[in-house]
């Protein structure tokens, strides 16, 4: 019988042997994203990898070389230096390993959980005995982790034997997972599948490049705006300033339009007329054509200033169906 910590050894200080294999994600039909992004860092941007539902992966020690299925590549890593080709597959984005987050379903399957990971309650204790099996034609040992609290259901992980390779998890009772489906381990790999050689940009240079690209995105939907809604700036008395800097349009002609301070939107006129699902007290009023809304962040509109936007949005165009919208649990303020 072998014990856990026999299996942990090997999941945190294996040979470290070669591997190529394709990974798949097991999913139920319907079932949410795993990861849609969104948390805090500090000092400059980490690198993602969070491949999609499929990936080819070559691993030997810290070097590292993940594709999309497409053989597109993701990210590589000899070890000292990573490139990062999210953003744009011809010039990726290159740094240093320690800055590189792996996320999603295969995050586990592409790097080795380290010792400090394996200390906590999130599925890193064994329940029940581990078996061996036989597991995408390499001998494996398996095991269910306990889940931590908060989480129904164990997991279910196939570690190979030679290797101390995560080979594959699932979580039994909802059928969800990832696995390689295809592995094989000790073959000796080439070097140049962990170098790019082509150019690359600097994390510094990358974060410039996004810069530029928001603010060039931003003048066009500046000339949008003033083409299709207004070409004079939209301030009120109160005062606020409602020239948009952010501005998503919509085929039929409908825009929502933002700033700091404020926010404007208009849809095409409806029968019930039309009310965005915003926090904060707003207007809304109706035009011949367009059903249109105003609200502020840090003050409150008046009569008086929502006339005043309304002239300078459609002059002397006929208003109805103007009203105050308070949200829930706002009230007047």
């Amino acid at each position: 019988m072998t014990a856990w910590i026999e299996v942990l050894t090997a999941l945190t200080t294996g040979p470290d042997l070669p591997l190529r294999g394709t990974i798949h994600e097991v999913r139920v039909e319907g079932a949410p994203e795993s990861f849609s992004g969104g948390f805090a860092y500090s000092g400059q941007p980490p690198m993602m990898v969070v491949p999609g539902h499929g990936c080819r992966v070559w691993r030997q020690g810290d070097k590292v070389r993940v594709e999309n299925v497409d053989e597109k590549p993701v990210f590589i890593s000899d070890g000292i230096r990573a490139w990062d080709f999210t953003g744009r597959s011809d010039r990726p984005r290159v740094g240093s390993p320690d800055r590189v987050i792996y996320l999603g379903p295969s995050q586990f399957l592409l790097r080795r959980r380290n010792a400090a990971e394996w200390a906590g309650d999130d599925f890193a204790e064994p329940v029940g005995e581990v078996e061996v099996a036989e597991f995408v034609g390499r001998n494996c040992w398996t095991v269910q982790l306990a889940p931590p609290e908060g989480k129904p259901y164990p997991l279910r992980i196939w570690v190979d034997t030679e290797s101390g390779q995560m080979l594959g998890y699932r979580v039994e009772e909802v059928g969800e997972g990832s696995q390689f489906i295809d592995v094989i381990v000790g073959e000796p790999l080439e070097e140049t599948l962990f170098v790019w050689d082509g150019p690359a940009y600097t994390s510094e240079e990358y974060q410039q490049l996004l810069r530029d690209e928001h603010r060039a995105k931003q003048r066009q939907q500046a000339q949008w705006f003033a083409e299709n809604v207004a070409d004079v700036p939209l301030r009120v008395r109160v005062p606020i300033d409602f020239t948009p800097e952010d501005i998503r349009a919509t085929d039929s002609g409908g825009f929502d339009a933002s700033n700091s301070a404020a926010m404007l939107s208009r849809r095409p006129r409806s029968t019930e007329g039309w009310e965005p699902k915003w926090g904060v007290p707003h207007y809304v009023w109706s035009t011949q054509l367009w059903d249109w809304a105003a609200g502020t962040i840090h003050v409150d509109l008046d009569g008086a200033a929502v006339e005043e936007l309304q002239q300078s949005l459609h002059p002397g165009e006929p208003v109805d169906r103007g009203r105050r919208v308070h949200p829930p649990g706002r009230g007047r303020i």
